[in-house]
């Protein structure tokens, strides 16, 4: 590999690529009520639009990694980035076939970007790759955020094609980051890939990613329906806007606290039912009484969300530690979870569609939380000892 440049402006690159995976898809809610109008959608037609980038973050990353073997990481991520922003200019125009078309892109680059980015930081920051990590993190939340917050103002000045084709700019700034600042080393030679393969024979391991699911499919389906909730209630979009920026710092604030004291617990069964049960809180809420308390309802689902995120991700970790058996878990928990999530946002809103409202949906959504605790309770410390042959490959 080409020499590498210094920590800190590989940093810089990181966070920049890192910042520009999710504005294109938290830009969307804030207006999918008046792209669901304008286009002639139904509820669930119009899910597809989250539903499409989910679906592929579970069935990319393989193909992925095997183009990285070839091409480098540093190359396709450079490459996905630049998707991402032909994508979000592919909503410039305003017809369904290039709406999915625009979230099949952005679907492609994002899967992509955040399937290499780990392990570009284990590879260059070694021991500190963890702290790298959580520091992308944050600038995924804070992109977010900002993306869920502007861009009903900029639709409000302009058209939503535009409000949403905007974001392109700095997923371009983005790419332009890295190419500048990270090695792009010359594709290399095929080489033979290690052994893979998933755990399917393992308990355990359907546990993790059925659990894991539930958290994803928390999080896009709230995502993507708290907005349209609220603006059939006859809130603007920009106080919409407002509601997905509480959602997101308090997203922002659980995630740091389960990381930052992710070693203080051995057993993570109290984290993660209170997790899932604030999620269930906040669903009950927002089908039953939206209007009652609507920040505390955006409080108890982002709480839930961004504590779920780092913990689904803790699990395998804590039930595995040798190493190829653990890339076997973790991947089969990313690529089932995200696939099963994927469903949720289409679901969701059939059920709206069918009942005329969003209480149904909502409390579906609440009962899969609830669920999700009897099985959270399986997880006790070192329970992969019972089943360690089972899980291997």
């Amino acid at each position: 590999m080409a020499k590498r440049i210094g920590g800190v402006g590989f940093l810089l690159a990181m966070v920049a690529v890192a910042a520009n995976l999710r504005p294109a898809i938290s830009s969307v809610p804030p207006l999918l009520e008046v792209i669901r109008r304008d286009l002639g959608l139904s509820h669930a037609a119009v899910g597809l639009i989250t539903t499409i980038p989910v679906l592929l973050m579970g069935l990319v990353p393989v193909l992925a990694a095997y183009l990285a073997a070839r091409a480098g990481s540093e190359r396709l991520v450079l490459a996905a980035v630049l998707v991402v922003g032909v994508g979000l200019l592919a909503r410039l125009i305003e017809t369904v076939p290039f709406l999915y078309l625009s979230a099949a892109l952005i679907g492609l680059g994002i899967a992509t970007a955040q399937t290499l980015l780990p392990d570009l930081a284990k590879s260059h920051f070694r021991e500190r790759a963890a702290t790298v990590m959580a520091v992308q993190a944050v600038a995924m939340t804070v992109g977010a955020g900002l993306a869920a917050v502007v861009t009903p103002s900029l639709a409000a000045a302009g058209s939503w094609p535009l409000a949403l084709a905007i974001w392109a700019l700095p997923a371009f700034a983005g790419a332009a980051i890295w190419r500048f600042t990270a090695s792009l080393p010359a594709p290399v030679a095929a080489v033979a890939a290690p052994a893979f393969g998933f755990p399917l024979r393992s308990v355990l391991a359907w546990r993790i990613t059925l659990f894991a699911a539930v958290s994803s499919a928390l999080f896009y389906t709230t995502l993507t329906w708290i907005p349209p909730t609220y603006t059939e209630a006859g809130w603007s979009t920009e106080e919409t806007g407002t509601l997905l920026l509480v959602l997101s710092l308090s997203q922002l604030a659980a995630s740091l606290a389960v990381t930052g004291f992710s070693g203080a617990f051995r057993d993570r069964r109290p984290q993660l039912v209170g997790s899932l049960v604030l999620g269930a809180a906040g669903c009950a809420g927002l089908a039953w009484a939206p209007m009652a308390a609507p920040w505390g309802w955006m409080l108890c689902v982002g709480l839930a969300t961004g504590a779920l995120f780092p913990l689904s991700l803790m699990l395998p970790v804590d039930y595995e530690e040798r190493p190829e058996a653990l890339r076997c878990l973790s991947a089969m928990s990313l690529t089932g979870s995200y696939v099963l999530a994927a469903t949720g946002p289409v679901l969701f809103g059939a059920l709206r569609g069918a009942t005329g409202d969003y209480a149904v949906a909502y409390a579906a959504l609440g009962v899969c939380c609830l669920a999700s605790v009897f099985m959270s309770m399986r997880f006790a410390p070192r329970a992969w000892d019972l089943e360690a042959d089972a899980a291997q490959p």
